[in-house]
């Protein structure tokens, strides 16, 4: 949904799961360790695809044979192509159909039954990423997760009725951290926010606030020996996508993390929400604490969830009067105002 019509004329743009200006953005579509031998089905802003891997690449083409329509993830793999389970037509990586077993051998082939494919499809961050027209920009960069000093991991995927425009400005935010996150990290001290400034590269906007928060599981405060009350620097950056890229330092204890958030806008009513995150801090490695870092971000997700599912609508307004705004909300007015201008 785009717009509405109210009296007669028309009014704020609404960005929701089935905005087409999205399709000329990346989106993750699938965990990569998910897609194995056979095909598998995900949707994106209402349409279902096909993810395969053929040749040892991963392909993604429309889930409907070009013959009867029926969904080619309900077939299989068969010598290096996709076979489709109804009638047993077969399609090589590059969409081309190379048999169609009820003519028999031949070579004329009408080129109506070729798949189309997406502008994109690549793997990146253990993440399968789909780009269906165009991207105006490339795949955002999430260097901690590819550092060798880095602990990483990836939380739990979760499925929503939010919106993904609901998650990302949801995320943007930064004056929601002492109500919604009281419970884990958030403090009395984060109610003020405090930015450098919103900057724009490309097709991204980006800040650093200067906040507060609680380390929930730092050995060293829970002995004493220093407070869980930590200053953070804590950078956004939002794309003119679903994804959103964030890294938290703590200046005084020397620990750093890195998130990257991403939004599958799969139909009008289903979000999934893919959380990948990457940890360095002053203390041995250990995977217990890795496992329960993981389980405190999902945590917060359900938090942020907890407010956003209660919500009557699943779209977010791109004008500036229907909601009022004030300065702690210049990054998330800033991403907004950077989706208005994608084409639509």
């Amino acid at each position: 949904m785009e717009s509405k019509v109210v009296g007669g004329r028309r009014e704020s743009v609404l960005l929701d799961n089935s905005s087409r200006r999205v399709r000329r953005a990346w989106h993750v579509v699938a965990v990569a360790e998910d897609v194995g031998d056979e095909p598998v089905q995900v949707w994106l802003l209402g349409e279902p695809w096909v993810l395969v891997r053929l040749d040892g690449s991963i392909r993604a083409f429309p889930d409907r044979c070009p013959h009867r329509l029926a969904p080619l993830s309900a077939g299989w793999v068969r010598d290096g192509t996709l076979q489709c389970g109804y009638h047993g037509w077969r399609f090589a990586g590059d969409g081309a159909c190379v048999e169609i077993p009820a003519l028999g051998k031949t070579d004329r082939i009408s080129r109506r039954a070729t798949l189309a494919s997406p502008a994109g499809i690549t793997e990146r961050y253990g993440l399968v990423w789909l780009a269906p027209e165009e991207p105006l920009a490339p795949m955002p960069e999430f260097p901690e997760w590819e550092a060798a000093d880095f602990q990483r991991a990836m939380c739990a995927t979760v499925r929503t009725p939010v919106s993904a425009a609901q998650l990302v400005d949801n995320f943007m935010d930064a004056s929601h951290f002492p109500y919604v996150h009281a419970a884990t990290f958030g403090v009395d001290e984060s109610a003020r926010v405090v930015d450098a400034g919103v900057e724009r590269d490309g097709w991204s906007v980006h800040t650093t606030f200067s906040t507060w928060y609680r380390t929930m599981d730092d050995p060293r405060a829970e002995a004493g020996e220093r407070d869980s009350l930590q200053r953070q620097d804590l950078f956004k950056q939002g794309f003119a996508s679903y994804n959103v890229y964030l890294r938290l330092d703590f200046p005084d204890i020397g620990w750093t993390f890195g998130i990257m958030f991403c939004c599958q806008p799969e139909t009008a009513e289903s979000t999934r929400v893919y959380k990948l995150i990457a940890r360095r801090d002053d203390l041995p490695p250990d995977p217990r604490r890795l496992d329960a870092f993981v389980k405190d971000e999902d945590r917060i997700t359900a938090e942020d969830l907890g407010i956003l599912e209660r919500y009557p609508h699943r779209h977010i307004h791109l004008d500036r009067r229907t909601e009022m705004h004030t300065k702690a909300d210049r990054l998330s007015l800033a991403w907004r105002n950077l989706m208005a201008e994608m084409p639509g």
